[in-house]
């Protein structure tokens, strides 16, 4: 009878408390892991972008040519690219919307110098009866355009184009001083010159879930990159002229 009694007893309180502490502890001890997963992959998407920038500034230098990494922040990739026209950093800060605005107009631009090329040909060959093979349209003068800079595949297997996994790390803002504001959607754009220069540049990166913030620090001059786990603020508010002085806006 007593066997059967103590059968039927169930759980004491305490050994209820014990049941319970031992869950949260090991719950605690899943969720502390997975987090520490997650700072890992975020450290790692740091880590190999800073790693690009660094590669891309000595490139640079090394080649005497134009490169610029392409981030895609709403696909979360970034690339680079190359060019051998020479580039020159606009004087005056443009916003978001201007940057969009000017690669539109570049693009209806091609368009059209496109068709018209196609047009000229087109008249040119109809009306060239005497079968020459000398092409007429290369004497048409046309509206004088400044040669704009084209960039194109960098085609060194030493960086490839990267996406950064979904719900591991993700790219949540890109500052330079060319820009009146940090980028947060859309493509952002770092640039790197010969002779050893690249853009000052603040990038930030984030968990999933916008937490965890991770700063990248480019130093112009010198190529150095610092990585910071915190959100380092960019310098918005101030502004240089070409002899260093601060601009009042």
């Amino acid at each position: 009878m007593r066997r059967t009694a103590t059968a039927e007893r169930g759980f004491t309180l305490i050994e209820i408390m014990v049941a319970l502490a031992i869950a949260g502890l090991v719950t605690s001890l899943g969720v502390g892991a997975l987090r520490s997963l997650a700072k890992s992959d975020l450290r790692a998407a740091t880590a190999h972008l800073s790693g690009a920038i660094r590669y891309l500034f000595d490139r640079a230098s090394i080649t005497g040519k134009y490169h610029r990494l392409v981030i895609d922040l709403n696909a979360g990739r970034y690339w680079a690219e190359v060019s051998d026209d020479r580039f020159y950093i606009p004087r005056e800060a443009e916003s978001e919307r201007d940057v969009r605005k000017r690669e539109d107009d570049e693009a209806k631009q091609d368009e059209d110098e496109r068709r018209k090329a196609e047009e000229r040909e087109k008249r040119y060959s109809n009306g060239n009866s005497s079968g020459g093979t000398f092409d007429m349209s290369k004497l048409e003068i046309g509206d004088f355009r400044p040669k704009r800079v084209r960039f194109g595949a960098f085609k060194e297997m030493a960086l490839k184009p990267v996406t950064i996994k979904a719900g591991k790390a993700k790219i949540a803002g890109v500052f330079t001083p060319r820009m009146s504001e940090e980028v947060t959607a859309g493509r952002a754009y770092i640039y790197f010159f010969p002779m050893g220069q690249t853009e000052a540049a603040i990038v930030h990166l984030t968990d999933a879930k916008g937490e965890a913030p991770y700063s990248i620090v480019v130093h112009p001059i010198t190529g150095r990159v610092k990585i910071w786990d915190r959100y380092i603020q960019p310098p918005i508010a101030e502004r240089y002229d070409d002899e260093g002085q601060r601009v009042d806006q």
